[in-house]
Formats: C-alpha cells, sequence, structure tokens
C-alpha cells in the first residue's frame, strides 16, 4: 500500500469543551474493584481481610510468572472480594478495597539519572512498574524486548487520537510532554531506534505550542483522516523504515518509573457524551467504578448507552459498576444510540473498499463468509483487518460489516460449497 494513500474516512470531532479543559482530579469515594492480577489466572494477595495496604503498594503476586504485578493507587483496607466481568480482560478476580485515601497532590523528589539505565534496565523498569500500552492493552516490556530483538528503526509516540470524542492523550501532553518526550527518549534509546517522534492531530495553535515547548523536529503532524496510517515522515517511510507505536500515558509512566521508581497507579479518561454535564478529562486511580467518574462530572439525563471507548471501537457495558482498568482513556455517556441504518443487503457500491487504509475488499469478504465459500478466503486476507470499523460506518446499508470481516478472520472451516456465481473459482 502507498504511503501516500488516501484511504480512510472523516469523522466529525466532539472533543470539546473537555480537550480545552485542565486535566481534573477525581476524589476517590470508593469502593474500588482492583484485580489481582490482569489475567484470569489471578495471583495470591499480599494482605489479609480488613488489612490495610497502602498506595503503591503491589496488591498481589501473580500466579502467572509472565503477568504484571497490580498496584494500588489509594491506601484502604482490603474488604472482600468480586468476580467481575470486563469486556476488556474478560472475567477477572478483584479485592474490593473500601475507605480509599488519596495523596493530597503529587509529590516529587529529585529524579534519578535515566541516563545511566541499560536497555535491559529500561525493559525491567516497565515490568517491575506494571506499565501497560493503552493503545492495545500490551504490556510495555513485552514490547520493549521484542523491538530490541528484532531491531526499531523508528519509534513513535502515538497521541492522534482519531476517533471523534478522546482528546485524553492531548490532555497528557499539553500538561506533561517534557516528561512523556523523556519516556519516549527511553524507551527509543533501549530499541535502538534512529529516529523518535510525537505523533498528533493537533489544531494549528496547539501544535504551535507543542513545538515551542518540544522543538520543531519533535512533533509530526499526522492528517486528520480515521485511522491513521501514517506516524512518521514520509522520508523515512520510503527508506523502508516500520514507526512502532506506544501511548503517551504508557510513556509517561515508563519515565516516572526510570525516575522516581512509581508504579503505574492510574490513568487520564476523557468521559465525554450528550447525557455528560461536564466533559472532562480525569486523572483516575485504577479500580474506580465508572460510575464515579459520571458522578463527578454530573448527568444532564439518565444514559441509555455506556461505551468504554470512543465511538468507533470501544464496547458497551451493561452496568456502572464495571472499574476503570489499564487501556481505558474513553467513557461515553448517550441519551440513545447513535443513529444506526436499517440493515439491507449489499448494493455493491465499493465504499467500504475505498474507506479500508488495510487495501481490503470487504464487500467481497464477507459475500464469501456468508455463502460459505471458506476456501476462497485466504486470498482475500481478512486477517489484515483490524477492526477500525471505517467500513461499516460508510456502508449505505447499514451493514455491520467490520464484524464480519473479523469472523470471517478467524474462519478456518473447510466447507466449499458452490453457491452463488464466482467468475474466480
Amino acid at each position: 500500500m502507498s504511503i501516500e494513500t488516501r484511504r480512510g474516512i472523516r469523522l466529525p470531532r466532539f472533543k470539546e469543551p473537555a480537550a480545552s479543559r485542565e486535566v481534573a482530579r477525581l476524589r476517590v469515594q470508593g469502593p474500588l474493584y482492583l484485580p489481582f492480577a490482569y489475567t484470569e489466572q489471578g495471583g495470591t494477595p499480599t494482605c489479609a481481610l480488613q488489612e490495610t495496604i497502602r498506595a503503591g503498594q503491589p496488591l498481589a503476586i501473580p500466579d502467572d510468572p509472565a503477568s504484571l504485578p497490580v498496584y494500588t493507587g489509594v491506601t484502604g483496607t482490603l474488604i472482600g472480594t468480586r468476580a467481575v466481568s470486563h469486556p476488556l480482560y474478560g472475567r477477572i478476580e478483584c479485592a474490593v478495597i473500601g475507605s480509599p485515601v488519596q495523596e493530597e497532590e503529587e509529590r516529587w523528589g529529585s529524579p534519578a539519572d535515566t541516563g545511566r539505565l541499560s536497555p535491559d534496565g529500561v525493559i525491567e523498569a516497565a515490568r517491575h512498574a506494571g506499565i501497560i500500552d493503552e493503545l492495545d492493552g500490551v504490556p510495555l516490556y513485552h514490547k520493549l524486548s521484542q523491538w530490541k530483538a528484532e531491531g526499531c528503526g523508528c519509534l513513535v509516540a502515538d497521541g492522534t487520537e482519531p476517533e471523534p470524542h478522546s482528546s485524553s492523550a492531548w490532555a497528557v501532553l499539553n500538561r506533561y510532554a517534557e516528561q512523556v518526550e523523556e519516556g519516549l527518549a527511553l524507551a527509543a534509546r533501549c530499541v535502538g531506534a534512529g529516529f523518535h517522534y510525537i505523533a498528533v492531530c493537533l489544531e494549528e495553535d496547539r501544535l504551535r505550542s507543542l513545538r515551542q515547548r518540544l522543538g520543531e523536529d519533535r512533533i509530526f503532524p499526522a492528517r486528520r483522516r480515521y485511522p491513521v496510517v501514517r506516524y512518521a515522515p514520509a522520508r523515512l517511510l520510503r527508506s523502508g523504515v516500520t514507526p512502532r507505536r506506544v501511548g503517551v500515558q504508557a510513556l509517561l509512566a515508563l519515565y516516572r518509573a526510570a525516575a522516581y521508581g512509581d508504579p503505574q497507579t492510574s490513568c487520564v479518561v476523557t468521559v465525554a457524551g450528550d447525557a455528560v454535564a461536564t466533559p472532562q478529562n480525569l486523572a483516575v486511580p485504577f479500580g474506580v467504578p465508572v460510575r464515579e467518574l459520571l458522578a463527578h462530572c454530573g448527568l444532564r439525563d439518565d444514559p441509555q448507552y455506556l461505551i468504554l471507548g470512543d465511538l468507533m471501537t470501544g464496547r458497551s457495558s451493561p452496568t456502572e459498576d464495571l472499574p476503570v482498568l489499564p487501556g481505558m482513556t474513553c467513557l461515553l455517556a448517550l441519551k440513545q444510540r447513535p443513529a444506526i441504518l436499517p440493515q439491507g443487503a449489499c448494493i455493491g457500491c465499493g465504499r467500504c473498499v475505498r474507506a479500508c487504509h488495510a487495501g481490503l475488499l470487504p464487500y467481497e469478504i464477507v459475500r464469501r463468509l456468508e455463502n460459505m465459500h471458506y476456501e476462497r478466503l485466504a486470498s482475500l486476507h481478512p486477517e489484515g483487518c483490524d477492526g477500525c470499523g471505517a467500513c461499516s460506518y460508510v456502508c449505505p446499508s447499514g451493514r455491520d460489516v467490520a464484524v464480519r470481516v473479523q469472523e470471517a478472520a478467524g474462519t478456518h472451516g473447510t466447507i466449499f460449497l458452490e453457491w452463488g456465481d464466482d467468475d474466480d473459482a
């Protein structure tokens, strides 16, 4: 696929007024629901029931050695356990932490000399701090280890936020741009990247302000199409360099882990939607139920739909009791479901093809899936779909094309039926 591709779609932007407001600090009421581990295997608690667990203390020793430790961001009492079915993590066993007490403000001492850390030391700092990349939910130390072994020509801090509502990455950059840049430099040195940039999709005044703070050559302005397909200058891509992406919140956590020894215990979440009275970005400790975020921002109407994430790739939540966990950067509260066209038959218009940034033929993949021509799917490479949802968004027949393409990617059947008239048999 050409690096100058015009594929993708334009989405309406609903980032204001949250994007223009300072990050607010959520005052936790409790209780919190914090997993013993981010996997279904769970972990062994480090304290007994009714004992006090301190902020920054590991909650449990994971039963899976490859699993990350989970740290609590508040001081509280372990009052019980609760099984939670989470859209992002599946069924996980959580500690119930009551009577939470937060630090009054951020406390900073003198930072350690991060330049003295070896590449393996950076990876160990990411592992020990329990950092998970908000872009894809993958532990940061896994990504750094893999890229270090494979080689990495270009590392990008992805602050593009191409979806409509989320502005949490901008909120983090606006407040902590220098620390994000330090974390990016650490990660780039760890994996041997010759180039590293912060990629953004910002208005001209904000872009100018960020460049004045970090330098003209540290910022790459990506074009405003969804999904973003170019995260680095064209001259690099033409030379065959493949950018590797890390979220800005993960890089901020990496810097804090290396400089201060702090674990990752919180994230910044955009709270928005037409049911929210005061849309804003909140700094939230992990484990806080989403109802507390909604209570802090206020509701103008009872939301009929809660979405963990943004409109294009978010997942609906059946309850307000689900906790905020790593990987969640947006919470939408909507008065009604976004308008969906009545589903009809494919009319062969080709809009899904023009929208697909992966260069797939979504309508043809779905046709072969529905006709059970499974053996003809492999040549269309449905596994190249990343679930961005652009094809579904533009479909005039209201078909959920992206879901069916991903279904096709997981189909390994050998059924072959001569249904329909295929000219490529």
